[in-house]
């Protein structure tokens, strides 16, 4: 009679690890762990087996479901500092003077552009730091400072 609750008793222990992994807004690994449980419970249920090995394949099941998850999301997602600071970037396509407005390439495509460095004009094919955005025109500056004009005053 005692090998007709176990399997239950990991089904309920599946069932308890979903509703919690549901109800928590970020994951937390609780899906492997509820994937572990009901594959320890249809496997009881097939046949007996020893409590140490239920709970070593329950553990295992987890621990290499969360592993893999881990690396299969790090290798999808890059680093996001440099993924965000590429996407501020953006090449001058027409000289923008000092404070003024001009084009610049972002993202593939042309945007009107006005600079907010009030000291320096961007020439044609130079970087740009992309720093705010208003409706469709972007705000750029400078990623590099003039030295000269710095030692000149």
């Amino acid at each position: 009679m005692a090998a007709f609750w176990v399997p239950l008793i990991w089904l309920v222990v599946a069932v308890a690890l979903l509703a919690l992994e549901l109800a928590q807004p970020s994951f937390d690994g609780l899906m492997f762990a509820a994937l572990a449980a009901l594959v320890v419970s249809v496997l009881t249920a097939l046949g007996p087996l020893p409590t140490l090995i239920q709970m070593a394949l329950f553990v295992l099941i987890t621990v290499v479901g969360t592993l893999w998850l881990t690396r299969w999301s790090a290798s999808r997602n890059p680093e996001p500092s440099t993924q965000h600071q590429q996407e501020e970037l953006a090449d001058v396509l027409s000289a923008i003077p000092a404070g003024r407005e001009g084009r610049v390439r972002w993202h593939g495509q042309s945007w009107a552009a006005s600079s907010l460095d009030l000291d320096r004009d961007l020439e044609p094919g130079e970087r740009v730091l992309v720093v705010g955005r208003d409706g469709t025109q972007l705000q750029v500056m400078a990623t590099t400072i003039d030295v000269s004009r710095k030692t000149e005053g």
